[in-house]
């Protein structure tokens, strides 16, 4: 059986110090146990590598041997490991991404397109779906980064504002707020808020709700029955909604976008595994952030 590399690095450090305690300080470790390491490797080589008297430690034939061998071999070594580990801190790879419908036509494609020019060694595989879903298959590891809208809170993933959206009244066209410069959340007491129809965006419903209640009241909600943004179920007057304009196309049709003043924001963010960085990972970060601040999409600070 060869002996395990840490063995090496302690007869290396007992043979240059030439001494115990000083090499038990140098390995941060107690005497004894350096001690009984030393003696381990010894028994594995078959051979004695130091002669032990009262006043000094010194080397025998065998042990001069393995000085020599042995150093080399462990500078050899920590090229190698360095090698590996820069693998991973390489701004090269793979990334699956997963992108909520409301960055479809706004925030994704823009983040793909600086991705593309500024991290070309980082192959984007994106995946759309509700924030719900998608974080989901983040923790689960099938995801590597997440643009997420109005995230809850998770203690397993770690999380970085990409954009502080202006949120909007969507609204048809028929609509008597249609023709409004802007509006008030106020002036939506009395109106029905279209919301998440299901339990995979939970924290979209909890933030428009809780937009409201700041402003002084509790919104009569309904779900939404479509998968589609609520353009549907505006369409049949289902109600109102509180939206990001940049989640639809630039021309929607019997559509009116309404300004909210004074102007409140919904949440667009990345968010990953914790422990789960890589080259790729970081590399796809960094790009985020320099768009996110050239843009001016968060607040200084955020």
């Amino acid at each position: 059986m060869n002996p395990e590399l840490r063995l090496l690095r302690y007869f290396v450090a007992v043979a240059q110090e030439r001494n115990f305690t000083r090499a038990a300080q140098r390995l941060h470790m107690a005497q004894p146990p350096l001690s009984a390491a030393i003696r381990q490797l010894e028994e594995q080589l078959g051979v004695a590598l130091f002669e032990r008297t009262t006043r000094e430690v010194k080397l025998t034939l065998a042990g001069r041997e393995l000085l020599e061998r042995g150093g080399a071999l462990l500078a050899h070594a920590d090229e190698v490991f360095s090698a590996v580990r820069a693998v991973e801190r390489a701004p090269v790879g793979r990334l699956a991404v997963g992108v909520t419908p409301a960055a479809r036509f706004g925030l994704a494609p823009a983040l793909f397109a600086a991705c593309a020019s500024e991290a070309a060694g980082v192959m984007l595989y994106p995946r759309e779906d509700t924030t719900s879903v998608l974080l989901h298959e983040l923790r689960a590891g099938r995801l590597d980064l997440v643009v997420a809208f109005c995230a809850l809170p998770d203690d397993a993933l770690e999380r970085e504002l990409l954009r502080d959206e202006p949120a909007v009244l969507h609204v048809p066209e028929t609509h008597p707020l249609a023709s409004h410069a802007s509006v008030a959340l106020e002036d939506l007491r009395d109106e029905t808020l279209v919301v998440a129809g299901g339990p995979d965006s939970p924290g979209y419903t909890a933030a428009v709700l809780a937009l409201c209640r700041a402003a002084g009241f509790e919104p009569a909600t309904v779900p939404d029955p479509y998968p589609d943004l609520g353009l549907q179920a505006v369409r049949e007057g289902l109600g109102v909604v509180v939206y990001v304009r940049t989640a639809f196309g630039p021309v929607v049709e019997g559509s009116v976008f309404v300004p909210i003043a004074p102007p409140v924001t919904l949440p667009f963010e990345l968010l990953w595994r914790r422990g789960g960085r890589t080259g790729a990972l970081d590399a796809a970060l960094a790009v985020a952030r320099g768009l996110r601040d050239r843009e001016r999409w968060a607040a200084a600070g955020s």
